[in-house]
């Protein structure tokens, strides 16, 4: 499925001069390897559309031209700007809170994450509108598209091998990136793989656990919208109680991931621990 293109060769050649550069920012020959597992899933997602439109039976070129519409329209939106806006906020108001009182920095920091999500969910609100039109229009410029066939396809059966050919695609890629990398890196890549495997076991017992935390707090969520829209009419009070609900929730799930990050650290540092000391391939 997947193969070498001339941009891998040239990463291969470039990991074999650096093969013993030390791992760092602007290390050409792991960059190399960054661009070429770019391309590889610029590739994997053109090739996924190609088979989804076949097995919506419309032509490729046109559906294209639907999605290149699609994207200019929500580029329109002001919501990358508002979200820009957002994350510019939160820095600043970071860098305020490291100015600050140590003892209170957590906190500090803690309330403008807060504010960071509610002003994400106010762009998102606000550009709402303008994006799902957006989409409306794709779906109806693509059912416009001629069709490519008239013979029977089980569409559902169709999109679904699509899809897993995707994954299958992308894995490639990354497997390729990964082994382009160690010998970037002038390590063994069956040996670095090994401590991969082992960095996968110690982090999946986190992953479910973190999963079953955020699970519970989408939970609780649920429970408190559903008493919000129960106990109150439609209005600025049931907003108001929603929103708090949805801040709670947050708040839930950023302590899950904190409470999380010291487990995925070990595991990380094992990893790197077992891969510096794999031989030279």
């Amino acid at each position: 499925m997947f193969t070498i293109r001339a941009t891998s060769v040239i990463g291969i050649a470039l990991a074999i001069g650096f093969a013993a550069a030390p791992a760092r920012a602007g290390n050409p020959c792991i960059g190399d390897a960054k661009e070429t597992f770019t391309d590889c899933k610029g590739d994997c997602k053109e090739g996924y559309q190609t088979a989804k439109d076949a097995c919506l039976q419309r032509d490729h070129d046109c559906v294209e031209g639907c999605r290149a519409g699609r994207a200019e329209c929500i580029d329109q939106s002001t919501l990358d700007e508002d979200l820009a806006t957002c994350r510019d906020t939160l820095r600043a108001a970071k860098d305020v809170c490291r100015a600050g009182d140590p003892a209170q920095l957590d906190s500090c920091i803690d309330a403008a994450q807060v504010q960071a999500f509610l002003c994400r969910k106010a762009a998102r609100k606000a550009a709402r509108p303008a994006i799902t039109a957006c989409r409306t229009g794709f779906r109806a410029c693509a059912k416009a598209c001629p069709t490519t066939g008239n013979e029977v396809i089980d569409k559902v059966a169709c999109k679904i091998d699509a899809k897993n050919a995707y994954l299958a695609c992308k894995a490639d890629c990354r497997e390729e990136f990964q082994a382009q990398k160690d010998l970037c890196l002038g390590r063994d890549h069956a040996c670095v793989e090994g401590c991969r495997a082992g960095r996968d076991a110690c982090r999946q017992p986190v992953e479910d656990d973190l999963d079953a935390a955020i699970a519970s707090c989408n939970a609780t969520k649920s429970t408190a919208v559903a008493g919000c829209k129960n106990n109150f009419p439609e209005g600025p009070d049931r907003d108001a109680c929603i929103t708090d609900a949805l801040v709670v929730a947050f708040q839930c799930r950023d302590q899950a991931r904190e409470d999380a990050k010291p487990r995925f650290e070990s595991c990380r540092a094992g990893f790197q621990a077992c891969a510096e000391a794999c031989p030279a391939p």
